[in-house]
């Protein structure tokens, strides 16, 4: 008789799909004992894992998620599945606290209990420290699970096939670049290895910065996945009577395609568990990965604002730059606006329904009228070196940024003919270049022959009206609050001012260092030159040298002097010309 119920466990306990499903149990929320399904979520995970394993390939995950969707579970039981079913595999997990470690050693404890007896390995060290499976003298699988807090000796010397690193958000009692270089090499690249790296957000650290490197691509080792709240199939809730969606509800739903029964339960959560607050709601349970880090963190720019202006973000056209040869393109919005009227000359035809004379336009074109946008540029310059160049085009009229252009190594002559370009083609811009460490952009700018440049007065002797002249612009303890401040008031109302992710993704890091001295500058590692282009461009563009509405250009043509028109304006002339000689004495 098969003690096993006629199962082949021997060829299915291999497929970590098959054994999380079939032997493994777990205490769901209502605290009673099932037996493990996968969810959407985990589902989605295991897919990637198996992907990974019939190409051999290691196993390299980076997943950032709203709270309680079952990921560290996931993860305890794959990790678990690996040091249980196989010999000579080491599994090791590092929490942010001990209670997190105590809590997935009581997983693994749950699930070794319940596991058929004759799946049951044996085991010499069954404690909270770690879990070793072994027989004595050696005849096991010599596998174990270990459990460990965060430090920085962790694991070091030690060889590992799976590394869970859970809540990694959260380290912040240890240097976690030193940590994390003692970890990496217990983890041979070698298929049938994993590193688990998973964390809800927590603000703009180390996990922000890891998330960010591995969406650009710089992290190619590392898979990264995000679930939000409403990925996740649990967090419905039945919709009362008289239920009426808010506007801020009406925009999610249409968004995410949320059921009412999403906003339902995402109300019933932010009324109960959050005392109303949204923020702290948005937090836990973020939607997108923006607003998961936006709303951990703190900053100049408010975390709602942050997180319109993402939402709002468009990808740019992308022109090249004729003036100098280099790789990088101007990121355009906003074509340079203009708008041509033109005036045609009319006569007076009988109109049979009116029974008057009207005036009709005819073929003679007698003036063009153009309507040119006027356009502000700031220029951050990089400075000593360590930051980039960046030039912002707004929009005088409607305050938007209609196209910027980043590049980070290029010498002041070259930037200038790149900046008089792009001044050219936004009709003629008036230029606010950043003159902190050098006004040699505005002499280069004044040589190439534009003289459209911002500058400021300083009335030295006010009695003899001695006035000295400063092109550029100097951002100082005074002016930078006043600018940031009246950038920041406007994204507030209108956060779809900035289309660019790229301003968006500074406002994140850019951060109040010293209240009390309104000290502001871009976190530790990031930077904060689009901001500041942004900023100067935006508060020149309020200023009395600019224009705040169309500038008319007037063309009038040549009208033949033979033709009917021609010979009347010509007697116009004439006949004026004799009234102001006082040719006629009856001016009636």
């Amino acid at each position: 008789m098969n003690p096993l119920g006629g199962v082949d466990y021997e060829n299915t306990i291999f497929s970590p799909r098959w054994f999380l499903e079939n032997c493994l149990w777990i205490v769901d929320k209502d605290a009673n004992l099932v037996r493990f399904k996968l969810n959407r979520e985990q589902d989605l995970l295991l897919r990637h894992v198996e992907i990974c394993l019939a190409n051999s390939l290691p196993v390299r995950i980076l997943l950032l998620k709203a709270r309680q969707i079952g990921a560290t579970t996931f993860f305890t039981a794959l990790g678990f599945w690996y040091a249980a079913m196989h010999t000579h595999a080491h599994y090791g997990i590092v929490a942010h606290r001990l209670d997190s470690a105590q809590s997935i050693f009581d997983k693994c404890k749950l699930f070794y209990n319940n596991l058929e007896p004759a799946l049951r390995p044996a085991t010499t060290q069954f404690s909270s420290e770690g879990i070793k499976f072994d027989k004595k003298g050696g005849r096991g699988i010599n596998s174990k699970i270990s459990f460990a807090t965060v430090n920085e000796g962790v694991y070091r010397g030690q060889t590992l096939g799976f590394l869970h690193l859970t809540e990694l958000a959260f380290w912040d009692s240890v240097d976690v670049r030193a940590v994390e270089n003692s970890l990496s090499p217990t983890v041979p690249d070698k298929p049938f290895t994993f590193i688990i790296r998973e964390s809800t957000a927590n603000g703009y650290n180390h996990f922000k910065s890891l998330w960010d490197r591995t969406m650009r691509g710089e992290e190619t080792n590392y898979t990264p996945f995000f679930f939000g709240w409403q990925d996740h199939e649990e967090y419905r809730r039945r919709v009362p009577t008289g239920f009426q969606l808010t506007e801020r509800e009406m925009e999610l739903k249409e968004r995410f395609g949320l059921t009412d029964e999403q906003i339902a339960w995402r109300r019933y959560q932010i009324e109960t568990n959050y005392d109303g607050n949204e923020e702290a709601f948005r937090q836990e349970f973020p939607m997108t990965p923006e607003e998961a880090f936006v709303a951990a963190g703190a900053g100049v720019f408010a975390a709602e604002t942050i997180q319109r202006g993402y939402e709002l973000a468009r990808e740019p056209e992308r022109v090249a730059i004729q003036s100098v040869p280099v790789r990088e393109k101007l990121l355009v919005w906003e074509r340079p606006e203009e708008r041509e009227e033109k005036v045609y000359a009319k006569k007076a035809e009988w109109s049979y329904e009116k029974q008057e004379y009207v005036y009709v336009d005819t073929d003679l074109l007698l003036e063009k009228v153009r309507y040119k946008t006027p356009y502000t540029i700031g220029v951050d310059t990089s400075g000593l070196g360590a930051d980039w160049n960046q030039v912002v085009v707004i929009n005088n009229i409607t305050k938007a940024m209609a196209a910027r252009f980043g590049i980070k190594t290029i010498n002041d002559e070259e930037l200038a003919k790149i900046v008089v370009e792009i001044a050219r083609m936004y009709n003629d811009a008036l230029i606010a270049p950043e003159v902190n460490f050098s006004h040699e952009i505005c002499n280069y700018i004044l040589k190439l022959g534009y003289e459209n440049v911002y500058f400021t007065e300083n009335i030295q002797r006010e009695d003899i009206k001695i006035v000295s002249v400063t092109y550029g612009w100097r951002t100082t303890s005074r002016t930078k609050p006043a600018m940031i401040s009246l950038l920041r008031s406007r994204l507030k109302e209108n956060p779809g001012l900035i289309p660019d992710k790229g301003f968006w993704y500074e406002a994140e890091y850019y951060i109040i260092e010293n209240t009390q001295r309104n000290v502001m500058n871009a976190a530790s590692g990031h930077h904060d030159d689009i901001i500041i282009a942004t900023a100067i461009a935006m508060y020149v563009s309020d200023s009395m040298q600019t224009k705040q509405s169309p500038v008319v250009v007037k063309e009038r043509l040549e009208i033949p002097e033979n033709s009917v028109f021609g010979r009347l304006l010509g007697y116009e002339k004439k006949r004026k010309a004799k009234l102001r000689k006082g040719l006629y004495s009856n001016h009636a």
